[in-house]
C-alpha cells in the first residue's frame, strides 16, 4: 500500500493566498513506518508522535507543469508535495525520497473547521456551541477527560485552572501518558483539546484558586458554565460564590472512598439550592476519595507518619470507577449549554431536573444494603443513577434571604 499523506486544507487555502510563492519548507511527521505521514506548512499547535522528516511544498501555476516537474535534484529522506489549481480544483502529489528511491503517496485532506462535527448536527447545535465557554477548574483523573469529552462536542473555547503537574501515579487514570510527564496539567489538557479541535481558544492558568482567588474569579468571570472538578471543599464553596455572583451555572463532580461511587451536584444560581444548601441539608456526608498522597493524604496523619501508612490512607479507583461521574457531568453540561436551543438531546431537560445525583459503582460503605444487579432491573441496585430532591435553603448564607 502506498504511503498516505495528510495535509490541512486550511494551510494550503494560506499557501494560494500568497501569490508570489512559489517553494516554502514545511514539516512531516512519519508514523507506522513512514506509512502514515502528517505535513504542515506551518508548525502545528501541538507536535504529532512519529519521526520528522524535512518537508518542501512547490507550488505550480497550471498542472501540465507539475506534471513535467522533476524531483530528482533534491535530498534522500525529503518529502515533496507539488501544488496546483485546475479548473477550481486543488492537485496535490506527494512523493517521498527514501535512500534514493522515488515512492508515490497517496494525498488525503483534514477538513476546514466547518466539517470537523459534522455528524454532531441534529444531536448538537455545534455552532451554538462553538461560541460557548467553558471553565474547567482540576484537571486531573475527572476534570480532564470532561475537557476532552466537550471538545469533542464541539465546544470552543475553554479556560483551564489547575496548578498541578503530570505526576507517575496520575497516568493510570489520567487522559494524558508518560509523555506529559512534569508538565502542567493545563498545558497537557491544552494539547489534549487541540488534538480534537485545533481551532479552540483555550487560556490556562496554573495557580491553586485557595490561594489566588482574586485572579481565578477574573479568569472565569466571562465563562458560560463551571466545571469544578477539583479535590476539596474549600475551592468547591469558592467557585459556588463565583456562580452566584454572576448568575451562571455550575457542575460539582466528585468521587467517594476508593471510588465505590460518587456524586454530581449542579447549581443554578438562584433558582434553585447552591452548594452550601446542599451541605446544610447533610446531604454529603460521605467520605471523600484521597487520590493524592502528599498534599490530601498528609493532612490527616501527623508529620512523624510512616510512608507504608502514609501510602495506605490513599484510596484510590480506576479509571472506569470514574468515567461514569465524569459523562454525568458532561451530559448536564451540554444541557445547560444547549438550553432554549433546539438539539437532540432537549428530552434530557424533562428527566434531569433534579439538582444532586448520586451514582453506585459497588455495594460497599454507604452502598451496601443495595440489591444485587442480577436482574433486579425494577429495584435499587449498583451501576444507576439516582436523582435526590434537594430544597432551597431559605436561611442559607450564600444565597437565602
Amino acid at each position: 500500500m502506498k504511503p498516505l499523506v495528510f495535509l490541512h486544507e486550511e494551510q494550503i487555502r494560506i499557501l494560494f493566498e500568497n501569490k508570489t510563492l512559489t517553494t516554502t519548507n514545511g514539516f512531516a511527521y512519519c508514523m507506522d513506518d513512514a506509512s502514515v505521514i502528517h505535513a504542515f506548512s506551518e508548525i502545528p499547535k501541538v507536535l504529532p508522535s512519529g519521526k520528522g522528516i524535512r518537508t518542501l511544498f512547490l507550488i505550480y501555476e497550471s498542472k501540465d507543469k507539475l506534471e513535467q516537474s522533476q524531483i530528482d535534484d533534491y535530498h534522500d529522506n525529503s518529502l515533496i508535495i507539488s501544488l496546483t489549481i485546475n479548473d477550481n480544483k486543488l492537485i496535490a502529489k506527494a512523493k517521498l525520497l527514501i535512500e534514493t528511491k522515488i515512492i508515490e503517496c497517496i494525498v488525503k485532506y483534514i477538513p476546514e473547521k466547518s466539517e470537523l462535527y459534522s455528524r454532531s448536527k441534529g444531536l448538537l447545535e455545534t455552532s451554538l456551541l462553538e461560541k460557548k465557554t467553558v471553565g474547567i477548574v482540576g484537571l486531573g483523573s475527572g476534570g480532564s477527560p470532561i475537557a476532552v469529552e466537550l471538545a469533542k462536542a464541539g465546544i470552543g473555547n475553554f479556560v483551564l485552572i489547575d496548578f498541578d503537574r503530570i505526576e507517575l501515579s496520575n497516568v493510570a487514570r489520567h487522559i494524558c501518558g508518560i509523555n506529559d510527564l512534569g508538565r502542567y496539567k493545563t498545558f497537557a489538557v491544552r494539547d489534549c483539546i487541540l488534538l480534537k479541535n485545533p481551532y479552540a481558544k483555550i487560556k490556562t492558568y496554573e495557580i491553586d484558586i485557595n490561594e489566588k482567588p482574586v485572579e481565578c474569579n477574573s479568569a472565569l468571570s466571562d465563562v458560560d458554565i463551571i466545571i469544578c472538578a477539583s479535590d476539596n471543599d474549600k475551592s468547591r464553596f469558592f467557585l459556588n460564590d463565583i456562580a452566584l455572583k454572576n448568575n451562571f451555572p455550575a457542575i460539582f463532580g466528585r468521587t467517594i472512598t476508593r471510588a465505590i461511587g460518587g456524586d454530581v451536584f449542579r447549581v443554578r444560581p438562584h433558582k434553585g439550592p447552591c452548594y452550601n444548601c446542599l451541605h446544610s441539608q447533610n446531604f454529603r456526608n460521605t467520605e471523600e476519595e484521597i487520590s493524592q498522597r502528599e498534599r490530601q493524604a498528609r493532612k490527616f496523619l501527623p508529620d512523624y507518619t510512616s510512608e507504608e501508612n502514609l501510602d495506605m490512607i490513599v484510596q484510590v479507583g480506576l479509571a472506569s470507577d470514574i468515567a461514569p461521574i465524569t459523562n454525568f457531568m458532561v451530559k448536564l453540561a451540554l444541557v445547560e449549554l444547549s438550553k432554549g436551543f433546539p438539539s437532540g438531546i432537549s428530552s434530557l431537560e424533562e428527566d434531569l431536573v433534579a439538582d444532586y445525583y448520586i451514582w453506585a459503582n459497588r455495594r460497599e460503605y454507604v452502598y451496601d444494603s443495595l440489591n444485587k444487579l442480577e436482574y433486579n432491573y425494577n429495584k435499587p441496585s449498583i451501576l444507576r443513577w439516582y436523582g435526590a430532591k434537594v430544597e432551597k435553603d431559605p436561611n442559607c448564607m450564600v444565597c437565602g434571604n
